[in-house]
């Protein structure tokens, strides 16, 4: 088998990667043999690859990664602060309650709206910054190309995740229109509101959501199963909805969109 992260980031070990396996695997409460008939390997192959004494191949490797919804560099031991340019750019983009690291060199990768709300929701997990992106959304509304997201997303096979997204962000919209702001931020939030709830249902259609294929993690480490099962009880209605795992709740979209100021839309 070829090892497949030698020539792509900064070879990380094979028990790194199969520590990293492993840890993905029993947060789904998956056996061995379980992750093996997903793979096409054997119980033992498993077994061995996350003792660190085999590899994954390449074709493995991807169905890993689209299986458990990670990026590759989940297995990287070294990727950089990217939390931190990720909330250094939301706190530029509009995210004001976040605070910016002025040591910290702005990513190239960031520097349009789009790649702040793709990084942010690909990582997942950071809750501070995914509930930012609320008010960074409503304050560039006409700058991000939403139909240019929805494709990527979708090419990545996390269009829950960006489903999850933005009925989070319409609801909690609703509960800052609830709570008579001014004129002027009533009006940035109501044109935000038009055209995500446009977008929506185009790309998902009138329905809450398409059937979730399994669970996604956002916004936690992976969870033991008694973890698991507390979650499960206090997630969201949307976050049911879209079978997404995390704590996250739609009053703190709210809480960051009150935080932030929103004060008008571009």
């Amino acid at each position: 088998m070829n090892n497949v992260l030698t020539a792509a980031t900064a070879t990380p070990s094979r028990s790194l990667i199969g520590k990293k396996l492993r840890d993905l695997r029993k947060g789904r409460s998956l056996s061995q043999g379980e992750l093996g008939r997903i793979l096409g390997l054997s119980q033992s192959a498993i077994s061995e690859i996350e003792l660190g004494q085999s590899s994954l191949s390449a074709e493995q490797f991807i169905h890993v990664l689209k299986f458990f919804n990670v990026p590759a560099s989940h297995f990287d031991p070294t990727p950089g602060d990217t939390g931190g340019a990720i909330q250094k750019a939301l706190a530029a983009h509009g995210a004001n309650h976040l605070a910016e690291d002025p040591n910290l060199l702005p990513s190239e990768n960031l520097a349009r709206v789009d790649s702040i709300i793709r990084e942010a929701l690909v990582s997942g997990e950071n809750p501070r910054a995914l509930t930012a992106l609320a008010p960074v959304v409503i304050r560039n509304i006409g700058q991000i190309n939403l139909a240019k997201l929805f494709v990527q997303f979708k090419d990545y096979h996390l269009e829950n995740r960006y489903g999850w997204l933005l009925d989070n962000i319409l609801s909690a919209i609703d509960l800052a229109l609830g709570a008579a702001p001014s004129r002027k931020q009533a009006l940035a939030l109501t044109k935000a509101a038009t055209v995500l709830r446009s977008h929506r249902d185009r790309v998902f259609g009138g329905g809450r959501s398409q059937e979730a294929p399994f669970e996604d993690y956002l916004g936690l480490p992976f969870a033991s199963p008694k973890t698991k099962q507390e979650v499960l009880r206090k997630r969201s209605a949307i976050s049911e909805a879209w079978n997404i795992l995390t704590t996250i709740q739609v009053t703190d979209f709210a809480a960051a969109i009150q935080e932030s100021h929103v004060p008008d839309a571009h």
